[in-house]
C-alpha cells in the first residue's frame, strides 16, 4: 500500500505545455492536463517564452487540456493582453473540453480569447 501511494505522489505534473514552431513562422504551444492554481505558473512562464519569440500569430492548442480554472483564466487574459501589446495574435484552438468551453462562454470571455471577435 505505501508503494501506491508513492506512485501517485512521484505522478508527472498535471499540466504540459509545449512550444513549436509552424513552417510559416507562427507559433504553437501545445498545452495537455489540467490548469489550475498550481500548474498556471508553469503556463505563464511557456506563454512568456512563446510571446518573447517576436511571432506575429501565437496558437494555443488547448486539444489536450482537460480543465482551466480562474487562475489559467487569468494567466490566459494577461498573455492575450502583452501579445496585443506587442501586435502578436494570441489566441486559443481546438478547445474540446467541455469544461474549458463552459468557462470561457460564462465568463465571457470566448470570443476575445478564441479569436472570434473583431480583434
Amino acid at each position: 500500500m505505501e508503494e501506491e501511494r508513492h506512485a501517485v505522489m512521484s505522478e508527472t505534473p498535471p499540466l504540459a505545455a509545449t512550444i513549436r514552431q509552424r513552417a510559416d513562422g507562427h507559433l504553437k504551444v501545445a498545452v495537455s492536463g489540467e490548469i489550475d492554481i498550481l500548474s498556471a505558473p508553469q503556463l505563464r512562464v511557456t506563454l512568456d517564452e512563446a510571446l518573447s519569440d517576436g511571432a506575429r500569430m501565437v496558437e494555443v492548442d488547448f486539444s489536450g487540456a482537460e480543465f482551466c480554472d480562474c487562475y489559467g483564466l487569468g494567466v490566459l487574459l494577461e498573455a492575450r493582453r502583452r501579445a496585443s501589446e506587442r501586435g502578436t495574435v494570441l489566441r486559443l484552438v481546438s478547445v474540446t473540453s467541455p469544461l474549458v468551453r463552459r468557462l470561457l462562454h460564462q465568463t465571457g470571455t470566448a470570443a476575445a480569447l478564441l479569436g472570434t471577435s473583431a480583434h
